[in-house]
């Protein structure tokens, strides 16, 4: 599928491209009809049969605007639903593999059971994704990418390839594999839950054999041979009209290819989007679908994504505010300066990373450096502040104490390490 921007330097690049564009096979149509009107214009005089011919033609290119139109509503609608079908299908499986990994059991003697079920659940899910888009797609290679199936045994491999319809069997196994492994005690989840995982997997099933729909029944022919023809006869008379009414013959050629040009150019989009699963440029990229299927089930089998993040009390405080990291980092490191206290040699004020999740690791190295931060005494007005703040801060005063970036002293004995401790430490609160 083509990826582009319309504005910028779109008119200059994008207007010329060939490459899923409609424009050469537009050529071909509109060429000989402007060839033929300039032909008609120069060696043939019929200007009072032309104008008889005119409110007919008029009618003519009424009914043909309708029916194009209608044709191309047909095919884009064709094209964004299978889209919407191919992305439910998807959701619907993905979500499937994120649940039943999540009703794994957690207890160490099943850990082995656990680990052989998580890696053939990936395994067939993989190759159900692949059978799915061999199953609805036009490629004229179908070799798409699969995670390996070591260790799946040979008898059941065979089978699946010959299989008349392997997306049926592959919902079967995974069917069976979890039923077998809930009797297990694999999966640890209730059986209302469970059943849940059951649901996703059948509506993904029904949502690909809407798609099959698509693919096998095409446009009704009746439409698009009378609109085809109906076209081809629209060019002549077109032509025809032209070369009498417009002069001298290089108007009539200009005005004759332009309007053939759209017509024939909207006939050739609906011939392009009608059916998006195949090889043409304007299609769905199956092979990247597949390969980005694969490596989202991979990381799912990753310790870290299967383990809940921990989470501890924080110096910070617990008031939870919604914030900007690229800000916060800026004006945290305004109020060090401010203070005179020396931290990492790191700028965050100047951090311009555009995507917040990479501005993680520098939140994460700011606060590790606010470890090195000295431990000041606070001045008399800050140890009235603290005071007040012990005696129960008000709703004023936890809205300041949720800004981004502001620093806030709090006394040690506050925390666990006990009320005999004096030291007063600075921490920037969030």
């Amino acid at each position: 599928m083509i990826d582009y921007e319309l504005g910028g330097w779109f008119f200059c690049g994008g207007l010329i491209k060939c490459q899923g564009s409609v424009f050469p096979k537009t050529l071909i149509c509109a060429l000989p009809c402007t060839v033929f009107a300039i032909l008609l214009e120069v060696y043939w005089d019929a200007e009072e049969w032309c104008e008889r011919l005119w409110t007919v033609w008029s009618g003519y290119s009424f009914v043909l605007s309708f029916l194009v139109v209608f044709r191309n509503n047909q095919a884009y609608s064709r094209f964004w639903e299978g889209v919407t079908l191919m992305n439910k299908m998807r959701g619907e499986w993905f979500n499937v593999c994120t649940s039943l990994l999540a009703f794994c059991s957690a207890e160490p003697e099943k850990s082995e059971q656990v680990v052989l079920f998580q890696e053939l659940l990936v395994r067939l899910m993989s190759l159900l994704h692949c059978s799915a888009l061999q199953l609805v797609c036009k490629l004229k290679d179908k070799r798409l990418e699969l995670i390996d199936v070591y260790g799946v045994d040979v008898s059941s491999l065979h089978h699946i390839r010959d299989a008349s319809n392997r997306c049926d069997v592959l919902c079967l196994w995974l069917t069976r594999l979890v039923l077998e492994n809930h009797l297990k005690q694999v999966l640890v989840a209730p059986a209302p839950i469970l059943s849940r995982s059951f649901q996703d997997l059948g509506r993904g099933r029904v949502n690909l054999a809407d798609l099959v729909k698509i693919r096998d029944i095409p446009f009704p022919f009746p439409y698009a041979q009378l609109i085809a023809s109906m076209l081809a006869v629209h060019s002549i008379i077109t032509s025809m009209i032209t070369s009498q009414f417009v002069h001298p013959w290089y108007n009539a050629g200009c005005v004759t290819f332009i309007t053939m040009s759209g017509f024939w150019a909207l006939f050739y989009i609906c011939a392009e989007i009608d059916h998006p699963f195949g090889d043409d440029p304007n299609d769905l990229p199956l092979t990247d679908l597949q390969h980005d299927w694969n490596v989202r089930l991979l990381e799912l089998l990753d310790p870290k994504s299967q383990r809940v993040p921990a989470f501890t009390v924080h110096a910070h405080g617990m008031h939870a505010a919604r914030f900007s990291i690229t800000s916060y980092l800026a004006k945290s490191q305004l109020d060090l300066k401010t203070r005179r206290t020396t931290v990492r040699d790191v700028d965050y004020a100047r951090h311009t990373s555009p995507d917040i999740f990479d501005s993680l690791d520098d939140l994460i190295t700011h606060h590790q450096s606010m470890a090195e931060v000295p431990k000041l005494r606070p001045t008399p007005s800050q140890q009235s502040m603290m005071k007040a703040e012990a005696s129960g801060p008000n709703e004023e005063e936890m809205g300041e104490e949720s800004q981004i970036g502001v620093m806030r002293e709090f006394r040690t004995t506050e925390w666990p390490l006990g009320p005999d401790m004096e030291r007063l430490e600075t921490y920037p609160s969030l």
